[in-house]
């Protein structure tokens, strides 16, 4: 795994594996991780085609494969849809929130893994989507950063983040954490495009590096042509993160967290 912050959750055994043989398989899974992120003990599942190692040419065919788990877990109205990028897929999760202690939903977004799109030969080539095996990554970049707060927060100060006595410990403690998440993001962007051997494939950061670029639009489930999108880096999207935390722990404001961190991409060429 070249994902940074995915190292770090499998490390910290947040991450709920599975094996599936279809639909219905996935949509158990995603009722025992909704437990699991209620308990903040979960932040990512990873769900894997049971035989798919070697089964298939190409990733439209594993595409195809994964569109109709996708269906069948009632998570999509139309499995074509859904894998040509036409039709977006959240989840939304009722939780605390790990920074404000406010109930709030937490978006997680599942995305098609393949094998075949490790294969330069293939139309879909894409190192950053590519696994040993055909599944279904979904996570919330949004919920992962705030128990890195939490965790940053207990081990700084010894107490939750929405114990913190003046605005001004929680500011510096939100802008020590977005240095830290932000340079585990461009870590990672930095290794995947290396990996990759054709360079217009490649993810890579722009040169004031608050955005990085990839030939997907992420977090969308999957697409079936491949055109440069452009996305917020940490540094963007979790400092408007914070000021909400910031609004409901001190401004008296509701939280209302949304699509942060996987807002989607701007397309580019």
């Amino acid at each position: 795994m070249l994902c940074s912050a995915g190292k770090r959750e499998f490390r910290t055994g947040r991450y709920q594996m599975a094996v599936i043989a279809d639909g219905v398989d996935f949509a158990n899974e995603i009722e025992f991780f909704r437990k699991g992120v209620r308990d903040h003990a979960k932040t990512g599942l990873l769900a894997i085609v049971a035989g798919s190692t070697g089964r298939y040419a190409r990733s439209i065919d594993e595409l195809n494969v994964l569109g109709r788990v996708m269906y069948e877990a009632g998570l999509c109205a139309n499995p074509e849809a859904v894998i040509n990028g036409s039709e977006t897929v959240a989840v939304e999760i009722e939780t605390t929130c790990p920074v404000t202690r406010q109930l709030t939903d937490y978006s997680f977004f599942p995305v098609a893994f393949c094998q075949n799109a490790n294969n330069p030969d293939d139309p879909l080539y894409d190192p950053s989507l590519s696994a040993p095996f055909t599944g279904i990554n979904m996570t919330s970049d949004a919920f992962a950063f705030a128990l890195l707060v939490q965790e940053q927060c207990r081990r700084q100060h010894g107490c939750e983040p929405s114990d913190l006595p003046c605005r001004h410990a929680a500011e510096a403690l939100f802008s020590a954490t977005i240095r830290v998440w932000n340079q585990m993001s461009a870590n990672t962007i930095t290794s995947y495009g290396k990996r990759s051997v054709c360079p217009e494939r490649a993810v890579s950061l722009s040169e004031d590096r608050l955005t990085w670029y990839a030939a997907h639009n992420d977090p969308v489930f999957a697409e079936t042509s491949k055109e440069i999108h452009s996305h917020e880096m940490p540094v963007v999207y979790a400092r408007r993160l914070c000021d909400m935390w910031l609004s409901a722990m001190f401004d008296g404001q509701s939280l209302q967290v949304g699509r942060e961190g996987q807002t989607g991409g701007v397309y580019v060429g």
